[in-house]
């Protein structure tokens, strides 16, 4: 009884198609009609889950390479905006940046009114000598206008450095978005390629662990009877 369950044959047209290319593969000689004993297809079931184990990760490995080679390819160099100013920084930007801030200040601005208090006090009252800038204060007023004269092109001077400043800024922003849409992408066409290739993947192994476990569990009976 147990030579005979042992000696059991199937026809290779009965299996599954993937499984009768990869007999027909692994042995020349064999064609669908022919017929294979009980061992030789549990033989063959394992060798063809090694198979697809072995032809997965080789997969797996080409297609992570790919997403590196591409991931290169869209390399963004982020780029350090104060670092890349400081090094193309002249001593006139400096000191035109410098004025500037010290001009928006309220360190210029209380500075300033405390000057022009001082300028029309000691003019109107001579209390300590005799004023050098009396009643409208032509001085004054001319100072003012040539204070007025250079400080406009400093701060222009400076606003240009600025506008370079938000330009070079925009084009990292730029650049760090589209690094990061490149990176999305990819991580959906990741996710896209297990989804479609390891799940089947894993079906197949899966159908093809439970018929070997039926078979072996049909042989353990059989060998006992």
């Amino acid at each position: 009884m147990s030579n005979k369950h042992s000696d059991q044959v199937f026809q290779i047209s009965s299996l599954d198609v993937e499984l009768q290319e990869f007999i027909l593969q692994m042995d020349s000689k064999l064609t669908t009609h022919s017929t294979i004993s009980r061992m030789t297809l549990l033989n063959f079931r394992i060798l063809y889950m090694n198979h697809l184990l072995s032809k997965e990760c080789s997969t797996s490995k080409q297609f992570n390479q790919k997403l590196k080679h591409r991931i290169r390819s869209e390399e963004v160099h982020i780029k350090n905006v104060n670092d890349k100013l400081k090094h193309k920084e002249t001593f006139g930007q400096k000191v035109a940046d410098d004025i500037a801030k010290f001009g928006g200040s309220w360190t210029f601005i209380i500075f300033f009114i405390l000057v022009l208090a001082a300028w029309i006090t000691l003019n109107t009252f001579p209390l300590f000598f005799e004023p050098f800038d009396k009643f409208p204060y032509i001085l004054l007023n001319l100072a003012l206008s040539c204070l007025a004269a250079i400080q406009a092109p400093i701060i222009l001077m400076s606003q240009n450095r600025q506008t370079e400043r938000d330009r070079i800024e925009a084009d990292n922003d730029y650049e760090v978005n589209v690094k990061s849409e490149v990176e999305i992408h990819l991580l959906h066409e990741k996710l896209d390629y297990l989804m479609e290739s390891k799940w089947q993947l894993l079906i197949e192994l899966q159908q093809l662990q439970i018929e070997l476990l039926q078979e072996i569990t049909k042989h353990s009976d059989q060998e006992k009877n």
